[in-house]
C-alpha cells in the first residue's frame, strides 16, 4: 500500500507545505510478452516452459489462467521477492490452423498478459490400406486380415478405433441416448410416485432409491463412453494403443460370420497427429456348409416282404 501526507510549516509570514510520499513494498512480476509454439501436430500435446520472475520487493501470490487449446500448470502459487518460477504451458489443438489466446497472471493488484500463438498441422501418419476384405469364411469359424498403422513422424501417436467418423457424431449419439434414458426415467419416476401413494395407503414402504440411482449411473456411463468400434462379426485388435516415432502398429481384423450372408462395416481410426479420423471399410461373406447327397435317387428294387435291406448314402 502507498501512503501520502503533508508536512505543513507555519510562520508569521507564510505557510510552507512539504508533500510526503511513501511507496509500499510490492510484488512486480515479469513475464515474456509472447510465447510462440510455431507449427505443432494436431491432436497432440506440445509443451513449453515459461519463466515468471518477481522483480519487486514483496512476495506475490499469483493465479494463472488461459483458454483452450492452451493450458498451464500450475495454475496458482507464491513467488518470493527476487525469485523465479517455471510453469508449463501446453498446446493441444484439435483442429488444424492458427490458434491464439492469452495467458493471464493475476496478483490481485495487477493483471499481466502473455500472448500465446500456435499453428496445428497434420503429420505423416496413416493406414496401409483403407479397405479390408476377408476371405469367404464358414459360419462359426473365423478368418483374419492384417492392417498396419504407420507413423512416419517424430511424435508418439496414440490411436483408438471409433464407431463414428467425427466427434460431433459421437456427441449427437450420446445426446440421443441421454434423451432416451431421460424419457425412461420420467416414466419410472411417475411409476415410483404412484407406488409410494399406494404404499402409503397400505401403511407399508419399500425403498426405491436403488432403482433411481441406477438410472443416474447409466446416464453418467453414457457421457463417459469412449464410443469405440463394436460389431457382432468384425473384431479389431488392439482397439487402442501408442505407436512410437517412425514405427508401425500391426492391427488384426477378425471376421466371424453368424449366417451365410455378406457383411460390411466402417471403423474409424482416431490418431494423434491427424485431424480427420482415418476410415477403414471392412467386408466379408459368410459361407454355409457345403453338403450334398452322394446320389439323388435310391432304388431298392424288388424286396421280399418282412426282409430288411440296407443301402448307404
Amino acid at each position: 500500500q502507498d501512503y501520502s501526507h503533508e508536512l505543513v510549516c507555519l510562520t508569521a509570514r507564510e505557510r510552507i507545505v512539504v508533500p510526503i510520499r511513501a511507496i509500499g513494498a510490492r510484488a512486480v512480476l515479469d513475464l515474456p510478452a509472447q510465447l510462440d509454439f510455431s507449427e505443432c501436430p494436431v491432436k497432440h500435446s506440445t509443451q513449453k516452459t515459461l519463466l515468471i520472475r518477481n522483480v519487486g520487493n514483496l512476495a506475490a501470490r499469483y493465479q494463472l489462467s488461459t483458454q483452450s487449446p492452451f493450458s498451464v500448470v500450475p495454475t496458482a502459487g507464491t513467488l518470493g521477492a527476487g525469485d523465479t518460477v517455471r510453469v508449463t504451458v501446453a498446446f493441444h489443438p484439435l483442429t488444424k490452423g492458427d490458434h491464439c489466446s492469452l495467458l493471464s497472471c493475476n496478483t490481485g493488484e495487477e493483471r499481466i498478459h502473455t500472448k500465446l500463438h500456435g499453428g496445428a498441422v497434420d503429420v505423416n501418419v496413416g493406414l496401409s490400406t483403407n479397405s479390408v476384405e476377408a476371405d469367404k469364411t464358414f459360419i462359426t469359424t473365423s478368418s483374419h486380415k492384417t492392417v498396419f498403422i504407420e507413423n512416419r513422424s517424430n511424435i508418439t501417436a496414440h490411436f483408438q478405433w471409433k464407431a463414428f467418423p467425427t466427434e460431433e457424431d459421437e456427441n449427437e449419439e450420446k445426446r440421443r441416448r441421454r434423451s432416451l434414458l431421460h424419457s425412461l426415467s420420467e416414466v419410472r419416476l411417475e411409476k415410483f410416485t404412484e407406488e409410494k401413494k399406494i404404499e402409503k395407503k397400505k401403511g407399508s414402504y419399500e425403498d426405491h432409491t436403488a432403482r433411481l440411482s441406477s438410472m443416474v449411473q447409466k446416464m453418467a456411463k453414457v457421457q463417459e463412453d469412449s464410443m469405440l468400434f463394436s460389431s457382432d462379426v468384425f473384431f479389431i485388435e488392439p482397439m487402442e494403443g501408442e505407436i512410437g516415432p517412425n514405427c508401425s502398429a500391426v492391427i488384426k481384423v477378425t471376421f466371424k460370420p453368424k449366417e451365410p450372408l455378406g457383411y460390411q462395416n466402417m471403423a474409424y481410426c482416431d490418431i494423434s497427429g491427424y485431424e480427420s479420423r482415418l476410415p477403414l471399410h471392412v467386408r466379408g461373406e459368410g459361407q454355409g456348409p457345403l453338403v450334398e447327397l452322394s446320389s439323388s435317387t435310391l432304388n431298392f428294387g424288388n424286396i421280399f416282404v418282412n426282409t430288411p435291406h440296407i443301402h448307404e448314402v
